[in-house]
């Protein structure tokens, strides 16, 4: 099996922004950003952090729909279940900080859409999600996870000796 490469955008505003050297810098529309990508190498997820769900608004709502067409989402958003809720309903894969607040088995029939995001300190359950993102360095945690049979995400340039990871996230390659 491959490591899938996962491009990060962040969304403000409807318009998506990489990060060079701790700075966003705008890219363009989201939706042709994605097609972009998608087109030209292949990618089949993409990492969004969404700037303006994560402060509780969802200016950036209406364009989840068409991403989800294009290619797969996961999405980084606060933790509130009005927040959570109708990105589920278009099929998009929402990133949640562990250990949560909500009360994730209300989502159980979506869990496979679940992306529990953990730090290697984290403590906490695991079985309300489907898929992990470890951000940050931690061979151990990776290795405890791999068998719980989790499918692990973390950031490229971290836990590299490791070919068993599902993928790799990090700055988009146009």
């Amino acid at each position: 099996m491959s490591i899938l490469s996962v491009p990060r955008i962040y969304l403000k505003g409807k318009t998506a922004y990489r990060k060079q050297l701790g700075t966003l810098k705008p890219m363009g529309n989201a939706i042709k950003i994605a097609k972009r990508l998608r087109e030209r190498i292949g990618t089949e997820l993409i990492h969004i952090v969404d700037l303006d769900a994560l402060k509780g608004k969802k200016t950036n709502y209406s364009i989840y729909d068409h991403l989800t067409f294009i290619m797969y989402v996961q999405v980084e958003v606060k933790p509130e279940p009005k927040m959570i809720k109708p990105l589920l309903n278009v099929g998009a894969r929402v990133v949640i900080d562990m250990p949560s607040k909500v009360e994730l088995k209300q989502y159980e029939d979506k869990k496979r859409l679940l992306v529990g995001r953990i730090t290697p300190r984290s403590k906490c359950s695991l079985e309300d999600v489907y898929d992990v993102y470890l951000d940050g360095e931690s061979p151990l945690k990776l290795k405890e996870l791999l068998k719980k049979k989790k499918r692990v995400f973390v950031n490229k340039g971290q836990n590299t000796k490791n070919t068993k990871v599902f993928g790799r996230i990090g700055p988009p390659e146009i």
